[in-house]
């Protein structure tokens, strides 16, 4: 048997949706498995040269927290790895290897878990569920986590948006840009962003383009994060000045993730966020991504 798992990118926050908000993305990583007498594992693109290949590699981690669950023996597999999601790049490729292992492991072990419960595995796992949920539900998503599980709520995108997303060529883990944060935030600023938020889900539901413009200002995250980024407000300068309708950090960072109408603006819009990045001495690279209408999905093939 032969096990696929296809697992889309994410931009988690979308500005002022902190923790609670993200969107997928139109870019796919695999994961293959198939029970083998050899166990080994073959990565592709990202972290081909990086990422170990053992127990501690992320994929495999997960698929074991669902075999410990089961109270199972973990099996001998080949698993081959396509990464086409950047790491560490604010792009969700941890909650990609998360969802893809938990996936590839209920298959094998038979599908004792429904898919509800194999999200809430998943969110508490990371933790947060503004990446999680969107790569396993897809499209827009509004998530957030209790003790009663996960409640979420699909944002039903209007067709007018594509995105542009520049990546530049170095790393940030989100334990660095999540503890540079501020512990408390005042009155004033958790108001403010509960209103962008509101007024983020109308404009993204209705597509009023006038709206998104104002409604993706966020004051609980960005302004710290973006300290960590060279030329921050050059390359979203720049976005302005190509046709952005506005942009954020997409998660958190370094990728930048501009909001346009339609993939010919975008690719401008693209080309002169690179060129601010080099300007700054910073080397990136473009994606132009419409948004993925579906999550996760699983293929499998009887040999």
């Amino acid at each position: 048997m032969n096990i696929s798992v296809y697992v889309p990118a994410t931009s988690a926050n979308m500005g002022p949706g902190f923790d609670c908000m993200g969107i997928a993305l139109d870019l796919w990583n695999e994961v293959h498995a198939t029970v083998s007498n050899t166990p080994s594992i073959q990565i592709e693109g990202y972290g081909a040269d990086s990422l170990p290949r053992g127990s501690d590699n992320l994929v495999v981690a997960c698929m074991r927290l669902l075999y410990d669950r089961c109270q199972r023996p973990f099996p001998s597999l080949h698993l081959r790895m396509v990464n086409r999601i950047p790491i560490a790049a604010g792009l969700g490729s941890s909650a990609a290897a998360l969802v893809g292992g938990l996936l590839v492991a209920n298959e094998l072990l038979d599908a004792p878990f429904t898919r509800a419960e194999i999200l809430r595995i998943a969110v508490e796992d990371e933790g947060h569920p503004d990446n999680v949920a969107p790569a396993f539900l897809g499209g827009a998503m509004l998530a957030y986590l209790h003790e009663d599980g996960v409640t979420h709520v699909h944002l039903p995108l209007r067709d007018n948006f594509t995105f542009a997303v520049v990546t530049p060529s170095f790393p940030l883990l989100t334990e660095k840009a999540r503890g540079i944060l501020p512990d408390l935030v005042s009155r004033q600023d958790a108001v403010f962003n509960i209103a962008h938020a509101s007024f983020l889900t109308a404009a993204l539901t209705t597509g009023n383009v006038a709206l998104l413009r104002r409604a993706l200002d966020d004051r609980l995250h960005q302004d710290a994060r973006k300290t960590l980024i060279p030329g921050f407000d050059e390359v979203v300068a720049a976005a302005k000045q190509a046709g952005a309708i506005g942009t954020v950090l997409s998660g958190a960072g370094p990728s930048l993730l501009a909001f346009a109408e339609g993939a010919p603006g975008a690719s401008t819009i693209a080309e002169a966020m690179v060129a601010a990045f080099k300007r700054a001495n910073c080397a990136a690279t473009a994606h132009i991504l419409p948004p993925a209408a579906i999550g996760a999905y699983t293929r499998v093939k009887l040999r």
